[in-house]
């Protein structure tokens, strides 16, 4: 019987054989067919189905990419249904509905179809709380925003998969008209190898899967051609595609994921290659996290992830070394995989599930620069005489918005992201918190933060309903990004006395559950509660009066929004 960790890194090395096939330019249908990539899944995803043409072969080819991101796809196909009755709805993580649109663009003008498309989705809205993926197609003007992406818009949780865009990029004809009536879908043969991937790597992951926050990257084969250490900086060599990467994973950086380099080098001659070669696109600067040295990397990624402060899970390491993926991987539970091989790499990184989004919000951007502001701030606190003049000298202000539906998505993905500071583990939805806040009796609170050195956008979260004279905290998060600054009373209880639901309530009922990682959250509740150890898992109270008798600190400026 072999070894569970021999189990292991046998499947990693499944998954790097498979990258030639999994991310070539032009995907082979038979050699996608062949693949074998069987290894423990480390994430589940359930799937409705609702649809009017078949899908079943085109999932069948997705297969092997959701194997690659250890992802256990289940689906819930219905009948043939053009008119989306939704029969047998059953709980699921994503609700997808993959329509010919063309069935119905023959048999009705287009703002009629979409009037009526528009009230089945809100139909399905009504009985699920999932996001829900429109997979479909139509011919519109180019520089018209589409049709389908207007009807995602207008509903929350809701986003369009456009499968024609997915074509046109890759040069590749949508229909087949000549096949549709033996395969059950209008889809070509050619077209769906190419929508399987962008379906098992991009927009179902991006739906309901937690996000990759970071790409940690060896530099000798990986960043550049050539061992640093042997060729010298002058010698190692940017090739194109190198060059392509490192231009990809610049504006990865500035869509808010994290760079960290991590390599077996001398830190004073990794350090020069960045100063002295002006044609990499990557600069020195651009990395949040910097491991150069001659431990195994594992423990140089244990450490990365604790400068990001964020769990190994999150992280996707990019290396050229079978070997070092694999005792990686068997030292690290979770943290995912990437082989580097030259003209793949990109494609690779591009299309592994978790690090593409179906939005892009401006906190993302926002992310990285906190971070590299982190260090002063740490300085300024050590030389503060207290937390008073800590503050003044940062210049902290604080923003309160009440039911910000403007910031809907951002809240919902702060609920499914945060794991460290999180009281209920609730993960609500993005379509239940819409719920929550046009409902009289609950409030959803969200906290920014800025100071001199850099504007960290919406760091926090609140959930709360009023039941009698009780406010009951369902939601607690605040982003790792702003623990550690000695404002999570002013910024939690000063956000909930500011609710509307607050007045005239005389307890709280903070609901607390125990996750692998919420430890700080846990402590500050303990703390509040003046407990000798962590909450039990269930509701807590606390007199709503110590709300009415904080002092929030005066040196901190606060503005509040409210809207209900």
């Amino acid at each position: 019987m072999n070894h569970p960790d021999t189990l292991h890194i046998e499947g990693m090395l499944r998954r790097v054989e498979a990258q030639p096939v999994l991310f070539a330019p032009k995907i082979s249908r038979l050699a996608l067919q062949k693949l074998d990539i069987a290894d423990e899944p480390r994430q589940s995803l359930q799937v409705n189905v609702w649809r009017n043409h078949a899908i079943e072969n085109l999932l069948g080819l997705a297969q092997p990419f959701f194997a690659y991101g250890r992802i256990a796809a289940g689906f819930h196909i219905s009948d043939y249904d053009d008119s989306l009755m939704f029969a047998g709805h059953q709980s699921a993580d994503v609700e997808l509905l993959w329509l010919d649109s063309e069935r119905y663009l023959a048999a009705s003008a287009a703002a009629e179809w979409l009037t009526w498309l528009e009230g089945r989705v809100r139909a399905l809205r009504a009985i699920s709380k999932a996001p829900i993926v429109i997979a479909s197609w139509m011919a519109v003007q180019a520089d018209d925003i589409h049709p389908l992406q207007a009807l995602a818009d207008a509903v929350p949780a809701v986003y369009f998969a456009d499968l024609a865009a997915v074509c046109a990029e890759a040069g590749v004809a949508l229909t087949d008209q000549r096949s549709a009536a033996a395969a059950g879908t209008p889809l070509a043969n050619a077209a769906q190898p190419l929508l399987a991937r962008k379906l098992a790597c991009h927009w179902l992951p991006a739906a309901a899967l937690p996000p990759v926050k970071a790409i940690a990257l060896d530099l000798d084969h990986t960043l550049h051609a050539g061992v640093l250490g042997e060729d010298g900086v002058d010698g190692v060599q940017l090739t194109a595609e190198h060059a392509s990467l490192q231009q990809m994973l610049a504006g990865l950086r500035e869509r808010g994921i994290f760079l960290a380099l991590v390599s077996r080098n001398e830190m004073q001659d990794a350090e020069a290659l960045f100063a002295q070669r002006s044609d990499y696109p990557l600069k020195w600067s651009d990395f949040s996290a910097i491991e150069v040295s001659w431990d195994p990397k594992a423990q140089a990624l244990s450490r990365v992830a604790q400068a990001l402060r964020i769990a190994p899970d999150a992280i996707l390491f990019v290396d050229d070394n079978p070997g070092e993926l694999a005792s990686v991987a068997a030292a690290l539970d979770g943290i995912k995989t990437v082989h580097a091989d030259a003209a793949l790499t990109r494609r690779a990184i591009e299309f592994y599930p978790g690090l593409w989004r179906w939005r892009v919000d401006v906190n993302d951007a926002k992310r990285v620069q906190d971070l590299q502001a982190n260090a002063e701030r740490i300085a300024l606190q050590a030389d503060a005489a207290d937390s008073s003049a800590y503050f003044r000298s940062l210049q902290v202000a604080l923003g309160f918005s009440y039911d910000p539906l403007e910031q809907l998505a951002r809240v919902a993905e702060l609920c499914r992201k945060t794991n460290q500071f999180n009281l209920a583990m609730r993960r609500f939805t993005e379509a239940e918190v819409a719920d929550r806040m046009a409902l009289p009796s609950a409030s959803v609170a969200s906290i920014s933060m800025k100071d001199r050195l850099s504007d960290s956008g919406m760091i926090g979260l609140i959930i709360a309903e009023r039941e009698g004279s009780r406010l009951r905290i369902e939601e607690l998060c605040i982003s790792c990004r702003a623990m550690g600054r000695q404002l999570e009373d002013t910024m939690i209880l000063g956000v909930i006395a500011g609710m509307p639901q607050f007045d005239g309530c005389t307890e709280l009922a903070f609901v607390v559950r125990h996750g692998p990682r919420n430890q700080p959250a846990l402590e500050w509740l303990g703390k509040l509660l003046d407990m000798q150890e962590a909450p039990a898992e269930g509701e807590h109270l606390l007199p709503a009066d110590i709300l009415r008798r904080f002092v929030p600190d005066s040196s901190v400026t606060i503005t509040k929004d409210n809207k209900k």
